[in-house]
Parts: C-alpha cells; sequence; structure tokens
C-alpha cells in the first residue's frame, strides 16, 4: 500500500464498510415494537447504538487491533442471536500464540463482518425455530499470516443467482480488493475463499469463509 493511488483506494474501500446489516437490525427490532416488545426492544436499540459507534470509529481507521475487531463481531454476533430468537449457538477461538497479542495485532476493520453476516443470514437462516444452528470463528496464525474463518452448519452455498445476497457479495469483494492491496497487487494468494463444506458421503455440512490477512503486530 505504498503509493498515494492505493493508499486512496483503500480508504475509499474502508468508508463503504458501513454495513447494511444497520438497516436489517432497525427493521427487526421496529418488527419488535409492534408486537409490544418494548422493553427488549430498548435493550436491542442501546446495543445497536453501541455497535454503530464502534463501525462508525473504525472505519475512519486504516487499521484497527484484532481486540477492537473482535468486539464489534461479538457484539454483532449477540445482537443477531437475540434477533434470530436464540436460534443459534457460537463460539470464538483463538490460536494460544495470539491470545496475548491481540491489542497489538491490526486487521482491516470490519474485515470478518460480513463472512459473519452471510453465516449468520443465509447459512443459519432455517435453523431460527429449531435453535441447532451453529456458528465458529476460527482464528490461528503462523510467521507472516493471520488465517481467519468462519463456519456454519446451514444449508451451504447457493448456486442460484436470484438467492444470492447483493450488498453481501459487494462486501466480500470489498474484502478481497482492500487484501490484494494490503498484500501488495502482485500477489496471486487467493486471500478469501468461501466454499461448502461437506461429509465424505456427499452431504453438505455448512459452510467455511476463510481469509489470509498479513499479520501486523507493533
Amino acid at each position: 500500500m505504498s503509493s498515494p493511488e492505493m493508499s486512496l483506494k483503500y480508504d475509499l474501500l474502508n468508508s463503504q464498510m458501513n454495513p447494511h446489516f444497520i438497516n436489517n437490525a432497525i427493521q427487526s427490532i421496529c418488527n419488535s415494537i409492534t408486537k409490544g416488545n418494548i422493553q427488549q426492544s430498548i435493550n436491542w436499540l442501546n446495543r445497536l447504538s453501541c455497535l454503530y459507534r464502534l463501525v462508525q470509529k473504525s472505519t475512519k481507521e486504516k487499521l484497527i487491533t484484532l481486540e477492537e475487531e473482535l468486539e464489534i463481531s461479538t457484539l454483532y454476533v449477540e445482537l443477531q442471536q437475540d434477533l434470530f430468537e436464540k436460534g443459534f449457538s457460537y463460539r470464538i477461538t483463538i490460536d494460544e500464540t495470539l491470545k496475548e497479542d491481540v491489542s497489538f495485532t491490526k486487521v482491516p476493520p470490519l474485515i470478518f463482518q460480513p463472512l459473519i453476516e452471510n453465516a449468520i443470514i443465509h447459512g443459519l437462516k432455517s435453523m431460527k425455530k429449531n435453535g441447532k444452528g451453529e456458528l465458529q470463528i476460527i482464528i490461528t496464525s503462523d510467521e507472516s499470516t493471520l488465517h481467519v474463518c468462519v463456519l456454519d452448519n446451514g444449508e451451504g452455498i447457493s448456486t442460484s443467482k436470484s438467492n444470492q445476497h447483493t450488498a453481501s457479495g459487494i462486501s466480500l469483494e470489498n474484502i478481497n480488493e482492500r487484501l490484494q492491496i494490503i498484500n501488495g497487487e502482485t500477489s496471486d494468494q487467493k486471500l478469501l475463499r468461501v466454499e461448502t463444506m461437506k461429509n465424505h458421503e456427499g452431504l453438505i455440512l455448512g459452510t467455511q469463509s476463510c481469509l489470509k490477512i498479513p499479520l501486523i503486530q507493533i
């Protein structure tokens, strides 16, 4: 990201990551209010307000700490968990070697959120009533790369264009472009991979979305 042009493009991509989930959450809260769930709706609005402040702050920065990104991700997941009426459980697993460095490890802002959103809104939508949805966020690292995988036990990737969520697609492209910039335009690595998981019998187990982010520590 050495050239002014690449830096400017990166800043523009960051500014676009003002996620549409805010509108979706507000709509869900409005629906809750019309059903008479006033106190619950107030609690959700307070949490959404906190999340929105963090989002606004983070997207003004080129990089934020892994700790901040995890705080945003956790707030988002727990808000969606409530809106889903506890239709899924979640677990965040961080490599032991990283746990003490989350305040010193830098990542692009909202780099996890679109993957988590896709997993919840699309992968786990069928689990809303049975409460059997599972979301995992697994973070590991090697000497040069931070590896982030978001997994769900939903229906897998839809191949139908009519079922694809346009806004989520734009966000995924945004992630890919930002990763390419911070890795260098000459990078030929596949930095974002989204795939359906299957067992040895070919039965769908869910979706796995993985990122490769340069390990930046200060």
